[in-house]
């Protein structure tokens, strides 16, 4: 293909054979240095100053990137393990991966627009279009994620980016055509799957998952894209749009009869509610389906706790917001995790009750709030941490768990929080059967407003909770016996039980 290309440049990306020389040099043994290497020598190949014609551009490109990939995959396996890195290496591996794919999604981005313009070399591969689109997508979509297990704010560029390569797709009518994206494992794919399962990805997770199981979102996601549609008229079943002529991130599909441009993408699940059904209940026998890719072993029950939430998604129509938000301006104390949330409540231990941290809130509603923290003062909160809150002036805590995260341009991390209960109060409890040597147990009762009648909700422990354990409580001189209705929600830290009260004689106090 590169017979005709002179060979009188000194530059090494100038042909194949000094191209492969220099992939054979790289340290093997090192991926992070392997890839982030990759990925300046595509920023090379591409410098208009280079002067390289498109074809050749697109030879090397993927000569580069085949190579790169297996360096990729293992860079990913790690980071995204079960066990993650130490800091200082999820850091390089984080860096690694965000070079190539910065650079390998420009590349291929600079030559879909040669094709477009006709620039020299451009006849020879645009046949290679659906291949050129199909990783350009892919390399989109791995940016994208480097960012949102940041929480970091998205480049616009990348939506426009997005669109113009599937509105190319969409004019060479290649969006279904399937291929090899990559050698190794993993099913062939669609233009059409790659896009569609970007959206799904994007619009059901980032944000409102840890870095792990956003990861894992995307393998299952991933899995189910040849049920998702994408349409260019508004179905009954649309969840999402994305505008092809003014792109950003995609957004939720107003109300019926809403009128929308033509250059509008709808987005729907299809048929990925059962596959989710079926998946479901392979998981829930503690075992991960042998056809699901996910890149690394995760156990049964982390994958099964992220399909439950994508399953969600799938089949109930997406929640409107049910309570206006108020912007107001106030700072409240901050007890980050169980243990600290309980030092704060139990009072008669007469532990140090000085407030760990003190948040800014930026807006309210009846559920909850969203805080603004500086940048360098918030790498110890997490999507699903719990937190206990006290507001400047009040006397008691309540409690609440960080739903979402997300950073904007100047790098402070905007922390949603879902209130449990404005107010909470540390108890004790006791289990009856006289056998455990550990059946005390400091826990938070919470005050529920919403509850039933004769029911409570409880935070405690983590791992604490089981179902056929009935301990008794005390508040305000009665106590109660405690009968399980169900585990509500498992944190890092935390047990959320819901309980049957049943006050009790105080003859039988054990006290």
């Amino acid at each position: 293909m590169l017979g005709f290309f002179s060979n009188k440049s000194d530059h090494p990306l100038a042909n194949l054979k000094s191209a492969q020389q220099l992939l054979d040099g790289l340290p093997k043994t090192d991926a992070v240095e392997v890839l982030q290497e990759i990925g300046h020598w595509i920023e090379a190949l591409i410098d208009p100053e280079n002067e390289f014609r498109l074809d050749h551009q697109y030879a090397v490109l993927r000569l580069l990137d085949d190579a790169a990939h297996p360096y990729l995959r293992k860079i990913t396996h790690s980071y995204f393990a079960a066990t993650p890195p130490a800091a200082f290496q999820e850091n390089r591996q984080w860096g690694a991966m965000n070079i190539y794919f910065t650079f390998s999604e420009l590349g291929y981005l600079n030559l879909l627009n040669g094709i477009r313009n006709g620039d020299k070399g451009s006849s020879g591969i645009k046949s290679f279009l659906p291949l050129i689109v199909a990783r350009g997508i892919y390399a989109v979509s791995g940016r994208l994620e480097c960012a949102a297990v940041r929480y970091a704010p998205i480049d616009p560029q990348l939506w426009e980016h997005l669109a113009g390569f599937y509105a190319e797709a969409e004019k060479h009518q290649c969006l279904d055509e399937m291929q090899a994206v990559y050698a190794g494992p993993g099913e062939a794919a669609s233009i059409h799957n790659l896009f569609a399962s970007l959206l799904m990805w994007y619009t059901a997770g980032v944000g409102s998952f840890r870095p792990l199981d956003l990861h894992i979102a995307k393998r299952l996601i991933t899995h189910m894209s040849k049920s998702f549609v994408i349409d260019k008229q508004c179905a009954a079943d649309s969840l999402f749009s994305f505008d092809l002529t003014h792109p950003s991130a995609p957004t939720r599909v107003k109300e019926a009869g809403t009128m929308y441009p033509t250059s509008m993408r709808f987005a729907s699940v299809g048929g990925a509610p059962k596959l989710f059904d079926d998946m479901l209940r392979t998981l829930g026998k503690h075992l991960v389906p042998e056809e699901l890719n996910m890149g690394a072993a995760y156990s049964a029950d982390m994958v099964s706790e992220v399909a439950r939430q994508l399953s969600a998604c799938c089949n109930a129509p997406l929640p409107v917001r049910r309570h206006t938000r108020r912007k107001i301006k106030v700072n409240v104390n901050v007890a980050n995790g169980f243990s600290k949330v309980i030092e704060q409540t139990a009072v008669d231990f007469y532990l140090d009750l000085t407030p760990s941290e003190t948040w800014e809130v930026e807006d309210i509603s009846a559920t909850g709030f969203r805080c603004v923290l500086p940048a360098g003062r918030a790498s110890n909160v997490k999507i699903g941490a719990l937190v206990g809150l006290q507001p400047d002036q009040v006397m008691h805590w309540g409690a609440g768990i960080v739903r979402r995260l997300s950073r904007d341009a100047q790098q402070n991390l905007h922390v949603g929080i879902e209130m449990l209960s404005s107010k909470v109060r540390g108890v004790v409890l006791h289990d009856n059967d006289g056998i455990r040597h550990d059946g005390v147990h400091s826990a938070l009762f919470l005050g529920n407003p919403e509850m039933q009648s004769g029911e409570g909700l409880v935070l405690m422990q983590a791992d604490t909770y089981s179902g056929s354990r009935r301990p008794t409580m005390k508040i305000d001189e009665k106590i109660y016996l405690l009968l399980p209705l169900a585990l509500v929600e498992k944190g890092e830290d935390f047990d959320l039980t819901r309980y049957r009260m049943m006050e009790q004689d105080t003859s039988e106090e054990a006290y």
